[in-house]
């Protein structure tokens, strides 16, 4: 039962974190295109410039749930692929 409640805890964060970026991404793109970003709590709470840095300061500040990190597109490339 534990662990059902786990994954039932990481869905509801999951979709928590595609809401907001559906919301926010946008905004993103103009303000840190190309960027590798950390968001958790409804904030970006970090900003780099490779995956491996943002992960580096997201680990050692031991942060749960696990926050959502990606590189944000380009308007160009967002473009493309709609």
């Amino acid at each position: 039962m534990r662990r059902h409640e786990e994954r039932r805890m990481e869905a509801i964060v999951l979709q928590e974190y595609d809401e907001w970026l559906a919301e926010h991404l946008e905004e993103l793109i103009s303000q840190y295109p190309s960027k590798v970003v950390a968001v958790h709590g409804g904030q970006v709470i970090y900003i780099g410039d490779a995956e491996a840095e943002v992960y580096q300061w997201v680990r050692q500040r031991g942060l749960t749930p696990m926050p959502l990190v990606f590189r944000v597109p380009q308007q160009e490339d967002l473009e493309a692929i709609l």
